[in-house]
């Protein structure tokens, strides 16, 4: 947490961080820069808003979905950002696609709520049915 207030020159009033163990080996953490289309994907803040970005990203977490056995976690640069793309990814039946396979439990600003999305997100992945952080 020091660093970003080093870089951004600012001294916090309150810091607090919160430590996210998963005790599940991670089997493939991976950077994705090309679509199921082979249209470049990136998180760069021109490209962001991008349709074909937003549905590939989808694309992606829909076929890890179907095929990952049990936990998926997927970052995103911002929490605007995030919600944006879940609003897409809703409007384009992406999240529908998802549930099929996976429970999906969103992260939010608030410790409290991130907290139990990611206890009940451990018990999807414990109990066999997976999810999606």
């Amino acid at each position: 947490l020091n660093t970003y207030a080093s870089i951004l020159g600012f001294t916090p009033v309150v810091s607090k961080s919160f430590t996210m163990s998963l005790n599940r080996q991670c089997i493939l953490p991976m950077v994705v820069s090309r679509g199921v289309d082979q249209s470049e994907i990136s998180s760069r803040y021109e490209s962001r808003s991008d349709k074909s970005v937003i549905r590939n990203y989808g694309g992606l977490l829909i076929e890890f979905a179907s095929v990952v056995p049990d936990g998926i976690v997927v970052f995103f640069v911002s929490y605007i950002y995030m919600e944006m793309v879940i609003q897409k990814w809703s409007e384009m039946q992406i999240i529908d696609q998802v549930l099929k396979h996976k429970l999906v439990f969103i992260e939010t600003p608030d410790s409290l709520e991130a907290s139990l999305a990611l206890d009940n997100y451990r018990k999807a992945c414990d109990s066999g049915r997976g999810a999606v952080f």
